[in-house]
């Protein structure tokens, strides 16, 4: 028994050796290395002789070379009238209509991928050891019979002939700087010596980005509405062997992730009978090989297994500004001219009509489910997960939440294996969770264009007049049952807007907006992202427009509520146009509110001056809400709500003078009590009425104001003492 790694490899490398050993006797035997001090650095006529008479089956007589020659075209004949239709040879030459020529090449080229004896051979005909490959001139002499010949078969060798231009061979680096074309080398390509051989694998540099797949999905597993349903099915009419003669138009599948884009795919190739290859695009981005040699290998591979190929993620082509990259031109006419079906998925808004002008095409759209379908497939997906969900969870889950069929199945997945690492029991899955793997299966690229407000408040904690607080509280159920009025009564079909509710929060600041947003977001269970008005307005013409747009296309997929702070800034009222700047500034609030108009989500709009807000805005506002200053009971509320109950508070805090005497805005009071708190920090570790007054104090001349005895009346004097 070995007790220690060391002595295991050991024994190992011992016998390792002996094998070497039997291995160079063999060889020595057969005269495939020769004895002498030169072995290695030649080849022998020996040797040579001993690998063809044995490949011959003969060891003595030496036959001429007409004799050959008839022996050869007898034995081609013959194996002629034995090849079958179903043999990968067979389909090689008609998929490639390959001459008697091109296929004499191309067995030349496969041979030392059967036995490394025909490397001893090839360098031995190019009189170079180290050239154990084919070259031009090697194909050339050997399947001529004269000069004549020669000139007329180097057609089939050039660049953009068939071998070469279709990858089926692959050129050998040149050991000098300018090679002479005729000693140039050739291999095969690794996916047509694997299929040629009967074997299934991909060319090594797709092996990072493409998939195989042999499709078992059928249509029922495909979550389409009824009318996408029947349109893509009757993509395999296109596919008719009646058709087989020219290629198909490319189908361009526009969607998002888990739209059903690459189960349409799998489905129709299933119905086909034919394999698929899944291109990640992202990820030929990330390949060390060039995108037109990554192209070239799918396309061999796809005409050697007769697959269909689904390019994903194709807006992976494009750079931030949607312009295809340089070295993407060309790339999809070149996938369009496949006869096998050529799938281009990409998201909404992608500006693939650059890449197939002039080139035929079909286009699909895979719009997300409607709020019913959303609804049954909560459902559905908990059911196949072995779990319960409750109703009203399910109404405000497909009410709140867009998301896409495999969004839903992977949210559903995510809360079971959650439940599962935690070993619980329970079938009825939590709304909580649920809520929560929602929000992830969202799109985070809008976390790049806006700040994610932290909706730590709720109700309870909300100081407002009652009729502000009870327009909110409609507005939050509004939201909740949004999804009754339009889909249910019908509404999205007199509306020819987008389902999304717009909403103007008006008052000073300080007023409690924010907060607001932030508790009806958290009600909700939806994520609040303020818009940063700094990065989105520019002085230069139209990059405003653009980052709107780049906002509004994050936001779609969000599922958040986004919230314009300060919004009269950007959407002011439209002016005369007395110069260009006036023209464009109106460019601009025309530009937006046509995105308010085709948002689907919630957007609130929070302005200090509402009478400032364009009237076209405020018109297309579904609530408006005032959000007055708060009267002295509600800011005694606020006083006394903005100190948790651990915050040590002295006996002398007299919160109903300070709500008397100072008529602040809630935004003020909380800034004076976080400064009271922090020099009570440094002071006696105790909130008193002493630090209260000096932070009072402070908030009154940040705001151009004098404290004066008439304000702080007996507390005028902790004014001096606290100075």
């Amino acid at each position: 028994m070995f007790t220690d790694p060391t002595a295991h490899l050991k024994a190992q490398l011992a016998r390792l050796d002996l094998l070497l050993h039997r291995q160079i006797l063999r060889l020595r035997a057969s005269y495939q290395l020769s004895l002498d001090e030169f072995r290695g650095l030649y080849i022998s006529d020996e040797q040579v002789d001993s690998l063809i008479n044995q490949a011959a089956g003969h060891e003595y007589a030496i036959p001429t070379v007409a004799e050959l020659t008839a022996r050869a075209e007898a034995m081609r004949q013959a194996n002629a009238t034995k090849l079958g239709d179903d043999l990968p040879w067979q389909r090689v030459v008609e998929e490639f209509s390959l001459s008697p020529f091109e296929q004499d090449v191309l067995l030349l080229a496969l041979a030392p991928e059967i036995d490394l004896k025909y490397e001893t051979l090839y360098a031995y005909l190019n009189n170079d050891v180290s050239r154990k490959w084919p070259t031009c001139d090697m194909a050339l002499r050997l399947f001529s019979t004269d000069r004549s010949q020669v000139t007329s078969l180097r057609k089939y060798l050039l660049p953009e002939a068939t071998l070469f231009g279709c990858g089926l061979l692959q050129p050998v680096p040149p050991a000098t700087e300018h090679p002479s074309w005729l000693a140039g080398g050739f291999s095969l390509a690794p996916a047509v010596s694997h299929h040629l051989l009967g074997l299934s694998a991909l060319d090594p540099c797709l092996t990072s980005c493409v998939t195989h797949i042999v499709p078992a999905v059928g249509w029922d597993a495909v979550p389409l509405s009824a009318g996408l349903r029947t349109a893509v099915r009757q993509i395999a009419n296109l596919f008719q062997p009646t058709l087989s003669d020219r290629s198909a138009p490319m189908l361009i599948f526009e969607g998002h992730y888990g739209a059903g884009r690459a189960l349409v795919a799998e489905a129709l190739c299933r119905d086909l009978d034919i394999p698929l290859l899944r291109v990640d695009m992202s990820a030929t981005r990330a390949s060390p090989q060039p995108l037109p040699q990554v192209l070239q290998a799918l396309m061999l591979q796809q005409r050697l297994q007769g697959a269909g190929v689904l390019v994903e993620r194709g807006e992976a082509l494009f750079d931030k500004e949607g312009n295809p990259l340089p070295d993407v031109y060309g790339a999809l006419r070149r996938l369009a001219q496949l006869k096998g079906p050529a799938f281009f998925a990409c998201t909404p808004g992608t500006r693939w009509h650059e890449l197939m002008k002039g080139q035929r095409h079909l286009v699909f759209r895979f719009d997300e489910p409607d709020y019913p379908e959303r609804r049954r497939l909560w459902e559905m997906h908990a059911s196949q997960a072995g779990n319960v969900v409750e109703a009203p969870v399910l109404e405000a889950l497909a009410n709140r939440f867009i998301l896409t069929p495999g969004q839903i199945r992977d949210a559903i997945l995510a809360v079971t294996d959650a439940r599962d690492l935690n070993k619980g029991l329970a079938k009825t899955l939590s709304g909580k969770a649920l809520f929560a793997a929602a929000r992830s299966q969202s799109d985070r690229s809008l976390g790049r264009l806006a700040l994610k407000v932290n909706t730590i408040h709720t109700w309870d904690d909300l100081v407002l007049p009652p009729v502000t607080l009870g327009r909110v509280k409609e507005i939050a159920t509004a939201i909740k049952h949004r999804h009754i009025v339009y889909s249910q009564w019908g509404f999205e079909r007199r509306i020819s807007s987008a389902n999304g509710l717009m909403i103007l929060f008006s008052g000073a600041s300080g007023t409690g907006k924010t907060m607001t947003a932030g508790v009806v977001a958290r009600d909700l269970g939806l994520d609040l992202y303020k818009i940063d008005l700094s990065g989105v307005v520019s002085k230069y013409i139209g990059e405003t427009e653009k980052n709107l747009d780049r906002i509004f296309r994050a936001a779609r997929c969000s599922n958040a509520i986004l919230f314009f702070d300060e919004a009269d800034a950007l959407f002011g009222k439209r002016s005369e146009v007395k110069d260009a700047h006036d023209r464009y500034a109106n460019i601009e609030v025309a530009y937006l509110l046509q995105k308010m108009e085709d948002h689907e989500g919630v957007v609130i709009l929070a302005s200090n001056l509402s009478k400032n807000i364009d009237r076209a805005f405020c018109r297309r506002m579904h609530y408006v809400v005032e959000f007055p200053l708060p009267d002295e009971t509600l800011r005694e509320q606020l006083w006394r709500g903005m100190f948790a109950p651990q915050a040590p508070l002295d006996a002398d805090v007299d919160f109903r003078f300070l709500a008397r005497q100072f008529p602040l805005a809630g935004g003020d009071i909380k800034n004076v009590a976080l400064d009271a708190a922090f020099l009570a920090a440094q002071d006696g570790q105790v909130v008193t009425m002493k630090q209260l007054i000096k932070a009072m104090a402070r908030q009154m001349i940040k705001q151009g104001k004098v404290p004066s005895a008439t304000d702080f009346k007996q507390y005028h004097a902790l004014i001096a003492q606290g100075a």
